[in-house]
């Protein structure tokens, strides 16, 4: 249930868990990317001191196409603690790593160490590509992961929601890497690697499919496109939508990914409407963390839900 993008800019990452499919536009800008840093390119610090949460990510197995194992590990963990440096608590058990040749996707269930398992298509010394992936499937981790009740079936018909949240963590994590490795990276050679998180940031964000058509509030376009997402939760042409959308609000605070946790906590919910599914996140959220969702409503024109407490909303007039 969890996807993202891979090789160096030239395959579209999974459009569905079935399989890839190639996306033009992605690949014409990977390698805008790649050649625009090609033969310069450093090699990512072979010590990372990212490691500040407790969080345990090991990257095992091969299959990396060349890169060193202890470089991603670096990458892995500054993507981890910009996603969850305001977080309480790291999860309680650590992230092993492995690549695959399929899509990228966080494992429900644990491994036989109690381990979480996530595989990452990305490969060679294609940083901004793994700093990607991972984001999505860390964001699946702490959407409840444990918990979700779909382990082992089908999606069910709000994943399309998480989807795009965590769509949203990958363009969040490149983002931040591109400013805090210009200002202070690990090491001095790191902070060339800065300019091109934020080149593929502005290329995913500027991508046509992102934006709402012209004269097309979101509550409209989500009356018209809901019934298909429920269908098919890897819609990315369509999710990334909402999730280019709900990038502000966690911008606005970034300790409200927390109420991710809050996510998935009844398994009848996260079968029955979006409204419903939504309405269930913020009753499950403690008074600190429903802010977020406060204004994840309010940008779905779902105000209603929430029981009279609207005060916490963050609004985003202009994206209606």
């Amino acid at each position: 249930m969890k996807k993202r993008r891979s090789k160096s800019f030239l395959l579209r990452r999974e459009e569905g868990r079935s399989g890839w499919r190639a996306r033009l536009p992605l690949v014409v800008a990977s390698l805008l990317c790649s050649l625009a840093w090609a033969g310069d390119l450093p090699h990512p610090p072979k010590k990372s001191n990212a490691r500040k949460l407790g969080l345990v990510i090991q990257v095992q197995g091969g299959g990396w196409g060349g890169a060193a194992r202890e470089d991603i590990q670096a990458v892995l963990d500054a993507a981890a603690n910009e996603l969850m440096a305001r977080l309480p608590a790291p999860l309680q058990a650590p992230i092993v790593v492995t690549h695959t040749d399929g899509p990228p996707v966080a494992l429900y269930g644990r491994g036989p160490q109690g381990e979480y398992r996530i595989h990452l298509h990305a490969r060679g010394e294609n940083w901004h590509l793994y700093a990607y992936e991972f984001a999505h499937e860390l964001c699946h981790l702490l959407s409840n992961h444990d918990g979700h009740p779909q382990a082992g079936e089908a999606a069910h018909p709000n994943q399309w929601f998480e989807e795009a949240v965590c769509e949203t963590a990958s363009l969040y994590v490149l983002k931040n890497l591109a400013a805090s490795w210009s200002r202070s990276p690990p090491e001095p050679r790191w902070v060339e690697e800065a300019p091109l998180f934020r080149r593929f940031f502005d290329t995913l964000i500027a991508e046509r499919h992102r934006r709402l058509p012209a004269d097309t509030p979101l509550g409209e376009w989500l009356r018209e496109n809901e019934r298909f997402l429920r269908s098919d939760p890897y819609l990315r042409q369509k999710n990334e939508v909402l999730a280019n959308l709900l990038l502000p609000l966690f911008e606005a605070d970034p300790a409200s990914w927390q109420a991710l946790a809050y996510l998935n906590q009844h398994p009848e919910a996260a079968r029955a409407s979006l409204r419903t599914y939504l309405g269930d996140w913020y009753r499950s959220a403690p008074l600190a963390q429903r802010a977020l969702v406060s204004g994840v409503l309010s940008l779905l024109r779902l105000e209603d839900v929430m029981p009279g407490d609207r005060s916490a909303a963050t609004v985003l007039a202009s994206s209606r």
